[in-house]
C-alpha cells in the first residue's frame, strides 16, 4: 500500500497486491458479495453516505468506520 500526501492530506491511495495474496481474495469476496446481494449493497451505500457526512474532513476516520461492516461481509456475519 502506498499513500501520497499533498499539503497534509492524502491525495492518492494505491493498493498493490498479487492475485495469490489473502488481501486480493478478500477484495474479490467483498466485491462479489455486494454484486450478488442488493440488500447489502444498499446498506453499504447508506453507511458510506452517512460516514462521508460525519467524517467529511477526516478520511482516516471514514475508512476506519467502514471496517466493521466490511469485516462482517468477509466473515459471513452480515
Amino acid at each position: 500500500m502506498s499513500v501520497k500526501v499533498t499539503a497534509g492530506k492524502r491525495s492518492a491511495h494505491l493498493h498493490v497486491m498479487t492475485p495469490d495474496s489473502p488481501r486480493w481474495h478478500q477484495q474479490l469476496i467483498f466485491r462479489d458479495t455486494l454484486r450478488t446481494n442488493p440488500v447489502l449493497t444498499g446498506k453499504y451505500a447508506a453507511l458510506k453516505r452517512a460516514l462521508a457526512s460525519a467524517h467529511a474532513n477526516d478520511r482516516e476516520a471514514y475508512s476506519a468506520a467502514k471496517a466493521e461492516f466490511i469485516e462482517s461481509i468477509l466473515t459471513g456475519h452480515s
